[in-house]
């Protein structure tokens, strides 16, 4: 149904030269995606992307370090710059008049229900006017930046509410967008700039995912084939998922980064919306 797999490098590569990339990686939940990019050049030299099968979760730290080991461009390598995007349900923005730094634990636990083995984290995004608080299990985070040595940690939601934000108000138009990877949707809605809703579905089957998209147009109260859709992440015209989107949403849109970064040969065919979500983690 969806786009989940990809590991291509390119020759390009040179892993003597890894104090000059930035390696951006992407998981926390089903699945696990990076890319590595030159700095000095602005080019991307690799780009993997798979799915964590649902037995494989059970042990969610034991697996990821499975991974890293069996990954030749993660098991010993380390990068000028490596910036960790994490994805989990469990999130909200606050405004920031309203925030209070010494409980953010209480506004997740006013919405959903918060493990005592949970850690919460609060990151502010000053083009959201507010404070993004997220909660992640502790095992698995501490196993994630411990095992790739992480500089920074960020909630994937930021950087695509801001870049769908920054998007909306240069177009100054209304649209929904939505990030696919695994079994997720991450659906937001912008009306010039200004976020009206965003929320994360979890998704078994393609009629799933249609009915929480459409449910993102009936809350803004929007018509769906008179407001454009955009796409990043796991998906393709060719995809089950986008046929099913396009039979009520006629303007559908692939997410296009301001200054993606240069593509070797290797990589040269393959659509930046795949990756959209780890640009956006800076």
């Amino acid at each position: 149904m969806a786009v989940t797999n990809y590991d291509i490098t390119s020759a390009a590569y040179h892993p003597e030269d890894a104090h000059d990339y930035k390696l951006s990686i992407l998981t926390g939940m089903d699945s696990f995606a990076y890319i590595i990019r030159d700095r000095t050049r602005n080019q991307l030299l690799a780009y993997q992307s798979q799915t964590i099968p649902a037995a494989d979760q059970k042990d969610w730290p034991a697996t990821i370090n499975k991974m890293i080991q069996a990954d030749d461009k993660l098991r010993s390598i380390t990068y000028g710059s490596c910036i960790l995007g994490w994805e989990s349900e469990q999130l909200t923005l606050v405004p920031q008049p309203l925030y209070d730094a010494s409980n953010p634990r209480a506004y997740l636990e006013q919405l959903t229900l918060i493990s005592l083995e949970d850690t919460v984290r609060a990151e502010r995004y000053q083009e959201l006017g507010g404070e993004l608080l997220f909660a992640a299990p502790t095992i698995r985070l501490d196993a994630a930046e411990r095992r790739l040595r992480s500089l920074r940690t960020h909630h994937i939601a930021g950087g695509l509410l801001s870049a769908w934000a920054a998007r909306s108000r240069r177009l100054s138009h209304q649209a929904i967008s939505c990030a696919i990877r695994g079994g997720r949707l991450f659906v937001a809605a912008h009306r010039s700039g200004h976020l009206l809703f965003f929320n994360t579905f979890t998704f078994t089957t393609a009629n799933d995912a249609l009915y929480y998209l459409l449910l993102a147009y009936q809350q803004c109260g929007w018509v769906p084939n008179r407001v454009p859709l955009y796409l990043c992440g796991e998906i393709t015209e060719h995809s089950e998922l986008y046929r099913h989107f396009y039979r009520y949403v006629e303007d559908i849109r692939f997410c296009k980064y301001p200054a993606p970064p240069s593509s070797p040969p290797e990589l040269a065919g393959l659509p930046t919306h795949l990756y959209f979500e780890l640009l956006c983690l800076g």
